[in-house]
């Protein structure tokens, strides 16, 4: 592994030499005279503002509590983390995934692969030769959108999430992934990336069911079914390292249970025998694969009792946002819930 000298501030500063192209751009676009003003460029400058917020909304102070690794890679940040574990976070488009790449004696296993719209392979070799094996949190876009380059790829034991894995993005995840608003898209042109018009698929070797032991050589991964959030999402325990890597079910930062195959009772129960797993572990720090790469266990203990609060019907203030309710725990943890009468959202898996 490479020693990790190359801090967090080398990055913001490629950020901000990405930024002054955008203000360049910007410029050019006000004062280009009026033959300038089209419908194109007023798309441009919608698209420049969106890139911008995405940019705010980075948590930037809490990204440099981390260790940062050195990377000839500018689209992925390396984190190291506690437990010999890397983190590859994608920053700069608005999904902000996060990847984990767990290391044994014998071999890796990488847990998911982002958005696709910049191949995760490279940086992963970078930092290891061990043969990896791909395992899917869930059949999300932004968890296995880069599953095309690797060769070995496990998911849940389920036949929608292995037809999703094998055909690639839904065309409503395409648009998610490859939306000019929702991904940095100065920053892959100035630095060179090729942006894909499509992410393939890539059927996946073979399948984990709940309890199974993934044994990398020196060190055991159990499989921890959570449905809820879909039904193909899984939690990785690491008994001996105390550690819990716990996917899309729960992060820093707002989650969903509103799509046409997720549960909000299977989630309640998910986060309950997650929060009282840790607990029993003894783990003080979840791994989470949204916006910041950890999360302290008391928080999710909080959430868990959150969750119920609101199934009982103790908790009963939210904001109504169209056609969702959002039930905020604290400033950092929501939760957004179909409202009645409100369609589930479609498109995002190939459940039946």
């Amino acid at each position: 592994m490479k020693s990790p000298f190359r801090t967090i501030n080398a990055w913001i500063a490629k950020k901000i030499t990405a930024w002054l192209c955008l203000l360049l751009f910007l410029c050019s676009v006000s004062f280009g005279g009026a033959e300038t003003k089209t419908d194109e460029t007023a798309v441009q400058i919608e698209e420049a503002i969106a890139w911008m917020n995405i940019l705010d909304n980075l948590d930037l102070e809490g990204l440099n509590q981390y260790e940062t690794l050195e990377s000839p890679y500018s689209w992925f940040i390396p984190l190291q983390l506690p437990g010999n574990v890397l983190a590859f976070v994608e920053p700069l488009h608005e999904q902000c995934a996060c990847a984990f790449l767990i290391f044994g004696k014998d071999k890796a296993l990488l847990l998911d692969t982002c958005t696709g719209v910049v191949p995760l392979r490279e940086t992963v070799e970078y930092f290891t030769d061990l043969p990896v094996t791909v395992l899917n949190s869930h059949d999300h876009f932004d968890h296995m959108g880069g599953n095309y380059c690797f060769d070995d790829i496990l998911c849940y034991d389920l036949p929608s999430a292995v037809l999703h894995l094998t055909n690639g993005p839904t065309d409503q995840e395409l648009k998610e992934i490859l939306d000019r608003k929702k991904t940095f898209y100065m920053h892959l042109q100035y630095f060179g990336f090729q942006i894909p018009d499509t992410i393939p698929g890539k059927a996946p070797k073979g399948t984990v069911e709940d309890g199974q032991i993934i044994d990398l050589g020196g060190r055991s991964l159990e499989v921890i079914h959570t449905p809820g959030h879909q039904p193909s999402c899984i939690m990785l325990l690491d008994r001996e390292n105390k550690l819990l890597f716990t996917g899309d079910m729960f992060y820093p930062g707002p989650m969903y249970c509103m799509f046409d195959d997720s549960s909000f009772p299977d989630y309640v129960k998910s986060i309950r025998k997650a929060a009282d797993l840790a607990v029993e572990v003894g783990i003080q720090e979840v791994y989470t694969s949204h916006n910041l790469p950890t999360a302290d266990t008391e928080t999710l203990c909080r959430f868990a009792g959150f969750l119920e609060g609101i199934e009982s019907g103790a908790i009963t203030e939210y904001e109504a946002e169209e056609g969702f309710r959002i039930y905020e725990m604290d400033e950092d943890i929501s939760i957004c819930l179909l409202d009645e009468g409100t369609e589930p959202v479609t498109g995002f898996s190939m459940a039946p």
